[in-house]
């Protein structure tokens, strides 16, 4: 059976770094004069320091770096045992220290260098020594003895895995297999609760499929092979005394040939093109769909008018033909039928699923651990960002199943419901908005919207204004921020590599507009705001004063609907060029 090493120690000398590991009979060795990396059988003399793991090597412009993991947080028990951990930090360490090269290539390797420290500091890295954090429950639990023998990178199911491409040259030696740790890229809370007096540990985890990888208005719809953007596999675990219940949820960005790209306006235009092979992409993904998780309810919860019409209505055309045999379709217009706070018409959806979902069952091992049942389909949820309609409507649906699950450990009795007013009550909601969030986070970089209604099961007017802040917050996000965080994902998993025969992207400056119109704007609303604090001696001069900047302010504000393509910080590496092919 393969084995993670724990117990991971960092050697530097002149020459070379080695990472060694307790237990282990060989070291990842790194000659620093021919920058090769490979085993080596004796270990290194001196003490060398601690370290929690590898992340990876990337080679960069000025030198190759290995990515160690040195700081880790536990989360808990994931399977009453195997104890998860988040990365919460890390270190570059140049392969060379000191190397001559031309400014311009110290300049561009600072600039890879400061996109990879962007994607790497976010706080959303997990990983185990000893369980497989990229599968479900249900699916270590039907694996025979030649998965088991094989390597945790190499059984890593590569939608969840995301430092693979990282690995490559450590993974190439079977002797270093030890030290190959799959991280995977979500949201995962472990929480110890109390019900009815019954303790139990309630589990929620979702795993971000690495594959179409992106940010909000720079990644949409499907790619040729039938992946889409923001696709998140949502696992719910319930733990008690003995017993193990596993319940899983998808979603993902509409599976069909759409894009939506930032131009300075609040809501860019929906644009739907390659109408001709719309049909035959959703059929490729749907059929990946079915053969990971089997039947398929596909729930669309998008607008049928505004900007979201057209694609609302394709989808609703190609997904109501039945196309592929076991699965479903329903289009519920979420903002029409829940309009004017009539939150309690998502029971008109809730309805439409019961029977499929008690028919799908979920994963359940008893104390004796046998299985006595397997989840058969899953409810694959979107909206237009799979973000703040989907958070509400997986929550309740995760609730429904949770109930029947409480009922069958004996946590709950037969017909019981969740109380209100319990404790659990309150950890339920609140998990499931912070798992909203940190999904949010990562696709949009703000948190989700919606989410007083996932915390309290009311929509409130503070809700509401928490909504409109966060909404510009992802405004100015997603047109002037945006671009570094897609590149800086691009980088990490392995959709752009550095190469030294090629001319970087990141080796051309931005077009001058991008960085001189934003500071003229500013510039002059500081001087409004300073003349308006500080009056002159006379209104007269006052007055021509404040006219002359608002006018300039004005026509600066035009330029801006002028030069919005220019303005928006657009990604400068792998999609740069997807997109020109793909539009």
């Amino acid at each position: 059976m393969s084995v993670l090493y724990n117990e991971l120690k960092l050697h530097t000398s002149p020459g070379s770094i080695t990472v060694t590991a307790q237990g282990a009979q060989h070291a990842i060795n790194i000659n620093t004069n021919t920058l090769e990396v490979g085993p080596m059988s004796s270990n290194p003399a001196g003490p060398g320091r601690e370290i929690c793991g590898v992340f990876g090597i990337i080679n960069l412009p000025l030198t190759p770096y290995l990515i160690v993991i040195t700081e880790k947080t536990e989360i808990g028990p994931i399977d009453g045992q195997s104890i998860v951990w988040k990365m919460s930090g890390y270190e570059l360490i140049p392969f060379v220290e000191s190397r001559s090269a031309s400014e311009s290539v110290k300049q561009l390797n600072e600039k890879y260098l400061n996109l990879l420290n962007k994607s790497l500091s976010a706080d959303s890295f997990y990983f185990s020594y000893t369980y497989d954090l990229t599968h479900t429950m249900q699916r270590l639990s039907n694996v025979d003895d030649s998965f088991k023998s094989l390597t945790y990178m190499e059984r890593g199911d590569e939608r969840f895995t995301w430092n693979r491409y990282l690995m490559s040259q450590i993974e190439i030696c079977p002797e270093l297999a030890g030290f190959c740790l799959p991280v995977v890229y979500g949201v995962l809370s472990i929480t110890t609760c109390s019900l009815m007096g019954k303790t139990f540990d309630f589990v929620l985890f979702s795993r971000r499929n690495l594959n179409r990888i992106g940010v909000r208005y720079f990644v949409r719809g499907a790619d040729d092979d039938g992946n889409v953007a923001n696709n998140v596999e949502t696992e719910q675990i319930i733990r008690h005394n003995g017993q193990v219940a596993s319940h899983v949820n998808t979603r993902g960005s509409i599976p069909l040939y759409w894009s939506q790209r930032s131009n300075i306006t609040y809501k860019p235009f929906v644009k739907l093109f390659n109408k001709e092979n719309q049909k035959d992409v959703f059929v490729r993904h749907m059929q990946q769909q079915i053969a990971l998780y089997g039947k398929n309810i596909c729930v669309s919860l998008i607008d049928d008018k505004g900007k979201e019409k057209e694609i609302c209505q394709s989808f609703n055309y190609i997904g109501g033909q039945g196309l592929l045999p076991g699965v479903k379709f329903i289009h519920f217009d979420f903002h029409k039928e829940c309009s004017k706070m009539r939150w309690y018409n998502l029971n008109i959806l809730m309805d439409k699923l019961r029977e499929d979902l008690d028919s799908y069952s979920y994963f359940f091992k008893d104390s004796q651990g046998k299985v006595t049942s397997t989840q058969s389909g899953v409810v694959r949820t979107n909206c237009i960002d799979c973000l703040d309609r989907t958070n509400v409507v997986q929550g309740l649906i995760a609730r429904y199943v949770l109930t029947h699950q409480l009922r069958q450990m004996g946590v709950l009795g037969q017909g019981d419901e969740i109380p209100t007013s319990s404790q659990f009550e309150y950890v339920f909601k609140n998990r499931w908005a912070d798992n909203g969030d940190g999904i949010a986070r990562q696709y949009t970089g703000t948190p989700a919207l919606k989410s007083d209604y996932t915390r309290t099961g009311v929509r409130t007017k503070m809700g509401l204004l928490q909504d409109g802040y966060k909404s510009m917050q992802r405004y100015v996000q997603n047109n002037f921020l945006d671009g570094v965080r897609q590149d800086s994902y691009d980088i990490l998993v392995g959709n752009h590599r550095y190469s030294s025969v090629e001319e970087s992207p990141l080796a051309k400056p931005r077009h001058p507009v991008a960085i001189f119109l934003p500071a003229a704007i500013g510039i002059f609303i500081a001087l409004l705001i300073l003349k308006l604090l500080m009056p002159e001696e006379t209104w007269t001069s006052q007055i021509s004063h404040i006219g002359l900047y608002i006018a300039v302010i004005v026509f600066l504000f035009k330029q801006v609907k002028a030069w919005g393509d220019y303005l928006v910080d657009q990604p400068r590496l792998y999609h740069t060029l997807a997109k020109a092919k793909a539009e």
